[in-house]
């Protein structure tokens, strides 16, 4: 990033780095030291770099990604995105990665003429493969989940087979 200094009350980059970090490693039920094993760190330094310790090292949030099967490139935006949240949001369905995969397609089907594509058209795009995105979950069909929801509550369960409702 640019600019090291975060606004007063934002948190820094190490602080953004490390949240997602620590959310991946705990969403996946591991703990520092296996991870640390996985990356081949030393532990002592596997804390560092999960503590945001360090700058931001490319190679070591794709060796994390790799032990913890997550998107690396989610990580990297969680921190832009200053939403370390979506490092462990995605790290099942690792969007990041697959639109990484679709743009080396898409760069090695243009070539030099990527150059020709303006912003605005881009930013279009973009707008419109996200709503439609959007759109597919709000229609997705949950009948199977909410029957299962209500059978279960029948029977005094607190349990849910609703997406929004498991993660929490």
């Amino acid at each position: 990033m640019a600019d090291d200094e975060p606004k007063p009350g934002e948190p820094t980059v190490g602080e953004l780095l490390s949240a997602a970090l620590v959310g991946v490693r705990k969403h996946r039920r591991m703990r520092a030291a296996d991870v640390a094993r996985a990356m081949g760190l030393p532990l002592r330094t596997y804390e560092r770099f999960e503590a945001g310790q360090d700058r931001i090292d490319l190679e070591r949030v794709i060796k994390f990604a790799e032990a913890t099967d997550s998107d690396p490139f989610a990580i990297i935006a969680s921190v832009w995105l200053k939403s370390p949240e979506f490092a462990v949001q995605t790290a099942e369905n690792k969007p990041m990665v697959v639109m990484m995969l679709a743009l080396r397609n898409f760069h090695d089907d243009l070539g030099d003429d990527i150059t020709l594509i303006e912003p605005r058209v881009f930013w279009g795009g973009f707008r419109r493969l996200f709503q439609d995105l959007t759109e597919h979950v709000r229609k997705r069909d949950l009948s199977a989940e909410t029957w299962l929801d209500e059978q279960a509550r029948r029977m005094g369960l607190d349990v849910s087979f609703s997406p929004r409702r498991r993660r929490r």
